[in-house]
């Protein structure tokens, strides 16, 4: 059986950079708007900062290269958390919409690389920490967007911890967000060989 096709969605140039060096990625022309990079199975696309840009990204890769259900979807990247320690890598078991206050449930593999906790997606970046989970701004136009590529058993939100009350966001630099996807590329890994066996319902 081949295997899947792999489609990483980030949002930023440093959470792309440590990915693009594991995997041996190259820069494909023309980029339509939107940054892509591939190397055989594995296409990469850079997207920016917002559920909006996530979506629209999401969607130009889905539709460059058509429906699969065997396709494997994954929305890598920083988030906040009130509690969780910097560097702990999560799958999001839930994603709420801040906006809308729609939920979607990824259905998780059964061999999880990392503990998993629920995330919520904001329109704008919050220091003050006041929800439960992880938060980031990218996941909830994501995944909806994703589902309409691909069965929603090959889609995941992996997210690492890059800011908390001790650490705010608005000190992290470029060369740190990339430290941190950098160590999460293990879990990375862990995580597609999951998503090749379809999950048991």
């Amino acid at each position: 059986m081949p295997e899947s096709s792999v489609k990483l969605v980030v949002a930023l140039p440093a959470e792309a950079k440590p990915i693009i060096s594991r995997f041996g990625l190259e820069r494909v022309q023309p980029d339509l708007g939107f940054p892509r990079y591939r190397r055989g199975r594995m296409t990469l696309i850079v997207t920016g900062p917002g559920k909006i840009e996530a979506a629209a990204g999401t969607a130009l890769l889905g539709a460059l290269d058509g429906y699969s259900r065997e396709a494997i979807w994954v929305n890598l990247g920083i988030a906040g958390h009130a509690e969780r320690a910097i560097g702990e890598v999560l799958l999001a078991s839930s994603i709420t919409d801040a906006g809308s206050g729609r939920v979607w449930r990824p259905i998780l593999p059964q061999d999880r690389p990392c503990p998993t906790d629920k995330l919520l997606t904001l329109d704008r970046p919050d220091s003050h920490y006041q929800h439960e989970g992880l938060v980031d701004m990218e996941a909830s136009g994501f995944f909806p967007t994703a589902c309409r590529f691909s069965g929603a058993e090959r889609i995941a939100v992996l997210k690492v911890v890059s800011d908390n009350p001790g650490t705010l966001a608005r000190g992290l630099r470029a060369n740190q967000v990339s430290r941190l996807i950098n160590g999460a590329l293990g879990t990375l890994e862990a995580l597609l060989a999951g998503l090749e066996i379809p999950a048991q319902a």
